[in-house]
């Protein structure tokens, strides 16, 4: 059986529950994830809108991307932490963030994005996909990373 996959916000305004099991989990190295996240790097997993359950008061912002895209993402009201966004390459997905899991110690990045931009002192494992930017075409990233997970999974 599965085990269950929630998270919520900073407060506990927001609340969620995943339906099943992410398609990917990324880690940005861009400029504008830093700035947003305040760290080195942003992550994010994605899966289908229509897999996440959310109860509680959002608040929407809008970023706009090096190509002119609007990005919407999506906050607790009150304590700001940011829960899910949107992107206009992946029409149907959504973004969670990761670190508002209830349980974190199972996250396992599928590839690296942006590594161009990374942190000199951070270490991408040579076994994960890796892009120097953005990749070109985001369904081959996902069948790579289910190759890959499942050939992880298959090691006796």
């Amino acid at each position: 059986m599965q085990k269950e996959i929630s998270g919520e916000c900073n407060c506990g305004g927001v609340t969620y529950k995943i339906k099943n099991p992410p398609l990917l989990t990324y880690v940005c190295h861009c400029g504008n994830c830093q700035k947003r996240s305040g760290s080195a790097f942003g992550m994010g997993m994605v899966l289908p809108v229509d897999d996440i359950e959310i109860e509680g008061e959002l608040a929407c912002w809008e970023r706009v991307s090096d190509a002119g895209n609007r990005n919407p993402v999506y906050r607790c009201a009150v304590c700001g932490n940011v829960i899910y966004g949107l992107g206009a390459y992946t029409p149907g997905l959504a973004k969670i963030m990761p670190g508002t899991l209830r349980n974190t110690c199972d996250i396992r990045p599928d590839v690296h994005v942006w590594v161009r931009d990374a942190q000199r002192w951070v270490n991408i494992p040579a076994d994960v996909l890796q892009y120097q930017g953005q990749p070109d075409n985001f369904v081959e990233v996902l069948e790579i990373a289910a190759a890959n997970r499942l050939q992880r999974t298959n090691v006796p």
